[in-house]
Parts: C-alpha cells; sequence; structure tokens
C-alpha cells in the first residue's frame, strides 16, 4: 500500500522553486511597484481581491506588481509538530498567483532572522531594492517581530517613507470572512465543496502514484495510490467525487482517504484512487486530484461482495456531483 503519509514530511518542495533569504535579497530593477505582503496560503478569494485591485490599478499606470510570501509559514516554523496544514505547495502558489497577472512572486525563507525583522527594516528593503511605491493589504493585515507592524504603524512608516498603502476590505461567503484557517476547518470535516467556494476552485491535492498491494487490481477495482506533499492539508477520512487531472485531461474518479478497515488495518491513512472508465499504468506518474464533492464516511464492509456493491452506488452518486457541478 502506500507509504505513510509522514514519510513524506519533507518531500514535494519544487526544485525550481526559488526562496531568498531577506538580508541577501539584491535590488531587481523594479520602480514604482505595486507590492501586496502576505502568507497567501491557497490563494483564495481572498487573496484573489487584493491581487485583482492591484492587478486593475497597476496595469493602467504600466506599473510592476510584485507579491511577497514566505516559507515555511510561521506557525509551521514556530510549532512544527503541527498536523500537516498547507493548501498549497509554495510552488502551487507562486503559480496560482502568477496566474493573476502579478509580475514576479518573491519567497522568502521564513528563519528566526526573518522573523525578528523590525517592520521598518523591512519595508526599507522592499523599498530600495523591489522598488515599493505603493503597498497594499488587507484589513488585517501585520508584519514584522511579534506582529508589530499594524495598520496604523505601516501607514505611518510609510509616510516618512514616501509610499502609499491601500487596504483592502474583506470578502465574506454568507456573512462569513474566508479565510485560509476557515478552508482548513471545511476539510477538517469533509466539506470539500463549500472549501471550494471559499477558494474560488476545488481544492486539489498533487503526488505520485506508488506501488500498493495491487489488492484493487486482483478485485477488479484498479486504484492509483498517491502520494502527496507529507505538510499538505488533506480533506477529511472518507470517499470523495474527484477529478483527476493527467496529462493535461480530466477524468473522473473515486478517492478514498484512509485506513481500508474492510482489509486491513493501517496506523496512518492513505490516498487511493479510482479512475473511471480509463485503463493504463501510471505508477511513477504524477496525478492531480480536484476534490468536487463528498460521497461518504470510510466504512468496514463484511467482504469483498458487499464492498464492491457500496462501490458501484458510489460511482453513481459521483456521477450526480459531477453532474450537479456542471450546472
Amino acid at each position: 500500500m502506500l507509504a505513510d503519509l509522514s514519510s513524506s514530511m519533507s518531500a514535494g518542495l519544487e526544485k525550481n522553486l526559488e526562496m531568498i533569504d531577506f538580508n541577501k535579497l539584491r535590488p531587481m530593477g523594479f520602480s514604482d511597484a505595486y507590492v501586496t505582503i502576505g502568507n497567501f496560503d491557497g490563494v483564495h478569494r481572498g487573496h484573489q481581491a487584493i491581487i485583482r485591485k492591484m492587478v486593475h490599478t497597476a496595469k493602467n499606470q504600466n506599473r510592476p506588481i510584485l507579491v511577497v510570501t514566505f516559507f515555511p509559514n510561521p506557525a509551521d516554523y514556530f510549532n512544527p509538530e503541527l498536523d500537516a496544514f498547507y493548501l498549497s505547495t509554495p510552488k502551487e502558489k507562486e503559480t496560482q498567483l502568477l496566474d493573476l497577472g502579478v509580475d514576479r512572486v518573491i519567497t522568502f525563507r521564513f528563519n528566526r532572522d526573518f522573523a525578528n525583522l523590525p517592520p521598518r527594516d523591512f519595508l526599507s528593503g522592499l523599498q530600495e531594492k523591489l522598488g515599493l511605491d505603493k503597498l497594499v493589504v488587507g484589513h488585517d493585515f501585520a508584519l514584522g517581530k511579534n506582529r508589530t507592524g499594524t495598520i496604523p504603524v505601516i501607514k505611518e512608516i510609510a509616510r516618512e517613507m514616501s509610499f502609499s498603502v491601500e487596504i483592502i476590505e474583506p470578502v465574506d461567503m454568507g456573512g462569513e470572512e474566508i479565510s485560509s484557517t476557515k478552508i482548513r476547518h471545511r476539510l477538517a470535516e469533509g466539506r470539500v465543496a463549500e472549501a471550494a467556494q471559499m477558494l474560488g476552485r476545488p481544492y486539489v491535492v498533487s503526488g505520485e502514484v506508488t506501488h500498493g498491494s495491487d489488492r484493487g487490481a486482483r478485485i477488479g477495482l484498479p486504484t492509483a495510490n498517491l502520494l502527496p506533499w507529507g505538510k499538505k492539508k488533506l480533506p477529511a477520512v472518507g470517499v470523495y467525487a474527484t477529478k483527476v487531472l493527467y496529462e493535461g485531461r480530466d477524468y473522473s474518479g473515486i478517492t478514498n482517504i484512509g485506513f481500508r478497515p474492510t482489509f486491513e488495518k493501517q496506523m496512518l491513512p492513505n490516498m487511493e484512487t479510482h479512475i473511471l472508465s480509463f485503463d493504463g499504468n501510471i505508477y511513477g506518474e504524477k496525478l492531480t486530484l480536484k476534490f468536487i464533492g463528498k460521497i461518504r464516511d470510510e466504512q468496514r464492509f463484511s467482504g469483498v461482495d458487499a464492498f464492491l456493491a457500496q462501490i458501484e452506488r458510489d460511482k453513481d452518486t459521483a456521477r450526480r456531483i459531477f453532474s450537479d457541478d456542471e450546472t
């Protein structure tokens, strides 16, 4: 079966992601730049509102648009025992931000020195090296050591350093403010459709297909065992309707996240997908799963026949979920 998820905790960081030490930052040749700063985990609809406002204004003025972010997340850095919680890998985040029309994503390495930066030193560095002219941030933004760089503090620094600050109001859904934390809570409860509404797109998990026990193939239900980045937040244990992206094409699938109680007793969950109407050897290939809706909780069956009968019902449920998602 799939290797346990904890074995990939340090895997999954793309080799072509550039991370920069702030104290080694060199001038990048930008001037009069629009800059925003934040974790941007998941690049949800609230983040998108900030970026789109920047892009709309800056493009009209022919100004560069820069996003400053960092890795690891401060919560992860200071509490490394935390369960996996990232909504996006650093590279996924970079790609999602660039797709919104920004010119450059700068990822700083979050370490003790970075955490201890006074707000003034950080903003001075951005002005000197990145050409900061306008800072665009959310209403609850704060930066610098112990988050002392609150909005009033930033505005005072901006007056002294002659750059402007624009505050973007929060985006809500049904009266509830959208945040990465609330999306994580939805995923932890298996409410992937609600998470997708907050994200503005389905929640995705990518990984490599690994060799398993091949039990599924022997009983007529081949599955792809997926090994994701170990820090990636997974939806709750259960069975989901997923779209499976492979080699540029979307397939329909059913994904189980769980412990396989019918066949064996596992200590850690795994993730396996049965791709509908697909026949091919994809071991070692990369798949991306888009979680569309939850089908049911994981359950234990009396035997193979009962299990396969339920899978047929799951397929019907998945097709209804896909149909509803397209309307």
